[in-house]
């Protein structure tokens, strides 16, 4: 895994050419994402997703999970922790980063939603609900149809907590269908959770 370093810290972390004006980007960059502040419900919670996935948007998560550019963990937490608390999204008693399969981790060489949150989970009232765990290796959902998407991640989560009384934000890079998150609010519901919400960097969705 390679860490990205630069010589002038002020300097874009996606072009590394203009000066950071905001989540470490500069003006430029950010002009090329499209900010949506999508609010919508999965399910019958709440959901937000930050930025539209436009093809920069794309890029820059792929630089991020695939290329390994893990100095970009520091872009989305910052996108991520400004939005939560924006919307008063850490009034919750866990964080629950979307987890991924071991195999994945390995593949991977880091667990790329926990390595955001690790970024502003000591600035929060909120703590990590550990012991969630994915234990089903699944094919990447946005390769997949829409009824492929559904069965792929059947079974594919374990949690085994009283939740009880207890709220959880749900932290992911991209909502497709939903699928995903609706699969884990599946297992926390039998937790007896109170309330569930999701937060995600980006979504395909778009909402007017």
């Amino acid at each position: 895994m390679i860490d990205f370093l630069f010589l002038d810290k002020n300097l874009c972390y996606s072009c590394k050419e203009n000066e950071i004006i905001a989540h470490f980007l500069c003006k430029d960059c950010l002009k090329k994402l499209d900010y949506v502040a999508n609010k919508f419900l999965i399910d019958k919670y709440n959901a937000h997703a930050v930025y539209f996935y436009n093809e920069s948007m794309k890029n820059l998560i792929a630089d991020y999970k695939f290329n390994r550019n893990t100095s970009l963990s520091k872009v989305f937490a910052s996108i991520i922790y400004d939005y939560a608390r924006i919307n008063n999204l850490f009034d919750c008693n866990y964080i629950l980063p979307s987890p991924s399969s071991i195999a994945t981790l390995n593949n991977r060489g880091f667990d790329h939603i926990k390595m955001i949150t690790n970024h502003f989970i000591n600035k929060v009232p909120c703590e990590y609900l550990y012991d969630f765990k994915k234990i089903k290796n699944t094919q990447a959902q946005h390769n997949l149809g829409k009824e492929d998407r559904a069965y792929n991640l059947i079974d594919a989560f374990s949690f085994n907590q009283d939740l009880t009384g207890k709220s959880v934000l749900l932290i992911d890079d991209l909502i497709t269908t939903g699928n995903t998150a609706m699969e884990i609010i599946k297992v926390l519901e039998k937790s007896n959770i109170k309330e569930v919400t999701v937060l995600s960097i980006t979504s395909e969705r778009r909402v007017n």
